[in-house]
């Protein structure tokens, strides 16, 4: 297998752990009940920074598969790492990925919760 087609895996493989994140958390209501619809007050997000947090984990993914070290490291699990990808920019990008949309799933989800409560005392007549 070459060495391009390791790192597409990589990238499928980490893709793929974000959608079953994703899926995960979204999915923590009882399977039973019917899933509730929004309530009043639930409009697109407020201005956020996480989407151009997760392109900055793209960016460095990308950049960790590109700029991976051509000589063996010392340590065996960062040599096994380097084979793929840089030992260091790589996992930083799939954390920081993470971490965006983490952000954004449970930023999502507080503003779910604050419209529940009404903690937003708009209504929906018009402009959402």
């Amino acid at each position: 297998m070459s060495e391009s087609a390791v790192g597409f895996l990589i990238l499928g493989i980490v893709l793929l752990g974000v959608l079953v994140l994703v899926f995960v958390i979204s999915m923590r209501t009882a399977r039973d009940r019917e899933r509730p619809k929004p309530p009043p007050g639930v409009h697109l997000p407020s201005p956020s920074p996480l989407p151009v947090i997760m392109s900055l984990g793209a960016l460095l993914i990308g950049a960790g598969l590109t700029f991976k070290p051509d000589e063996p490291m010392t340590v065996p699990v960062l040599d096994v790492i380097s084979g793929v990808m840089h030992p260091v920019v790589g996992p930083l990008g799939i954390l920081v990925l993470l971490y965006g949309i983490w952000g954004w799933v449970r930023a999502a989800g507080h503003e779910w919760h604050e419209a529940e409560r009404g903690a937003h005392g708009h209504d929906d007549a018009g402009g959402h």
